[in-house]
């Protein structure tokens, strides 16, 4: 590991929106406000924060286009997360790599058929995923990691869990959620992102922060703000979120997690 660099930080999670486009049939929240990426920002400096990554919010499903614009307006400073069909091009994988795409994104939560993401058109996606160096992320119900892992199957494409992965509320499923976890990091880089604990259906943010450290090591660890918390907004502020991951792991093991670690997954020089 490269030596931590005190000055810099990721904010690996957080979305970026207007409060005009509309959101896609379906989506389970649509906020009535603006998400501005200025606004975000504002909040770097005394959080020690230097770089950000806008992740796509589900109620645009695959309309990338303001993830896009935002990452255009700064591009050495921010990194995306798109999603993307199965069958998107190749063309469309170089385009989104060039503007500082380096993951798609798998909203499971209150997916019907996780297996249908074990078919060949996902798999298939999954490695092209891999040769441009990107990783899934995955954001899942509670206690549905262990169900989820399976899909990636003999695949070697890297796989990012948010907001704690949402272990669970019960010893077994919490127990199973991990187990998974070290399972699938035998065969691919499994990273978690320390983000949201407001979204965590039960447990504590410093137990399941010391489950993972255990399940993957402390290379694969990253912190996010989820700013603006859609849904669940004014649950925290923002330098209570920073500061709570100083709680949660030792203060190295901080300073590596906010940048040498998030550095290295997406790609910041």
């Amino acid at each position: 590991m490269p030596p931590v660099n005190p000055s810099q930080g990721v904010d690996a999670h957080a979305h970026v929106f207007s409060a005009s486009a509309p959101a896609v049939s379906g989506a389970r929240h649509r906020p009535g406000y603006a998400a501005d990426v200025d606004a975000w920002k504002s909040f770097w400096p005394r959080a020690g924060i230097t770089h950000g990554v806008v992740v796509q919010p589900s109620f645009f499903g695959g309309d990338n286009r303001e993830m896009l614009e935002t990452l255009a307006g700064d591009p050495l400073r921010l990194r995306g997360v798109a999603v993307l069909r199965p069958l998107a091009d190749e063309a469309t994988l170089a385009r989104f790599h060039a503007a500082g795409v380096r993951a798609i994104r798998l909203n499971l939560k209150g997916a019907n058929d996780i297996g249908a993401y074990a078919g060949p058109p996902w798999r298939d996606l999954y490695d092209r995923v891999h040769a441009h160096g990107w990783h899934v992320e995955v954001f899942a119900d509670e206690g549905m990691l262990a169900a989820i892992a399976p899909v990636f199957g003999d695949s070697q494409v890297a796989v990012a869990f948010d907001h704690f992965g949402d272990p669970g509320s019960g010893r077994r499923v919490v127990d199973a959620t991990f187990a998974a976890a070290a399972r699938l990091a035998r065969t691919r880089e499994v990273w978690c992102k320390l983000s949201a604990p407001y979204r965590l259906s039960g447990g504590d943010a410093v137990q399941f922060a010391a489950r993972w450290l255990d399940a993957i090591g402390p290379r694969r660890l990253v912190w996010g703000s989820d700013r603006p918390g859609a849904g669940r907004e004014g649950r925290h502020e923002y330098q209570q979120l920073r500061e709570a991951l100083d709680q949660w792991v030792a203060p190295e093991l901080a300073r590596a997690i906010l940048w040498d670690n998030a550095a290295r997954l997406y790609d910041f020089r």
